[in-house]
């Protein structure tokens, strides 16, 4: 685009597409420590003021990918949120989106956990707050499973957290009794319906 020109809002939305997806590749190569704005700017055939029109720094990059990912989970999840259905089953529906989201995200969230402590206070605030708007509506499933019976009382929070969390050690177990689906499967089977004979 000719200097000058101001952006219409769809072709800034579309640049900050592309400086993104250029940068979380040079970052998966290079490391997000080891990657610097200039080299962002130069893979997307920008100047670095250009650059900075778009992203202030690294960490905005990193966060603004990670929250176009998270709000697909969330839109995804709040439809099945919303279905007639009981919570027990949209609670599993829930966590295999959850699944497919780890698993076509896996590279981002194996260094980006890495990398986390690296991302300044506000950056890793904003993550946080993604992380939790996606506890809190499975939270919500898991409140109104007690409230209907459907399971038993417990702190609905801490149950959203655990079910969320245990999908780390599915996928990154070392020692896998079946594929993250099986293995999935049976975690969520286990939650639902404990491990009391």
């Amino acid at each position: 685009m000719p200097k000058g020109i101001p952006l219409t809002p769809e072709e800034q939305s579309q640049r900050r597409l592309e400086i993104v997806g250029m940068a979380m590749n040079i970052f998966k190569e290079k490391g997000f420590q080891g990657t610097a704005m200039r080299e962002i700017a130069e893979a997307v055939g920008m100047g670095k003021s250009s650059l900075y029109e778009s992203f202030k720094t690294k960490d905005e990059i990193l966060v603004f990918a990670l929250e176009e990912e998270v709000w697909q989970l969330i839109e995804q999840s709040q439809v099945i949120a919303g279905l007639a259905l009981p919570p027990d089953v949209r609670l599993k529906q829930m966590m295999r989106i959850y699944l497919n989201f780890m698993q076509t995200n896996n590279t981002l969230f194996l260094w980006l956990s890495a990398e986390v402590q690296g991302l300044n206070a506000a950056s890793r605030k904003r993550l946080q707050e993604k992380r939790y708007a996606y506890q809190d509506l499975v939270r919500s499933i898991i409140e109104e499973g007690i409230a209907k019976g459907f399971f038993r009382k417990v702190n609905a929070l801490n149950a959203a957290r655990l079910l969320t969390n245990s999908m780390l050690s599915i996928l990154y177990t070392s020692r896998p009794t079946g594929s993250a689906e099986e293995m999935w499967d049976e975690a969520i089977e286990i939650f639902c319906n404990g491990v009391k004979a």
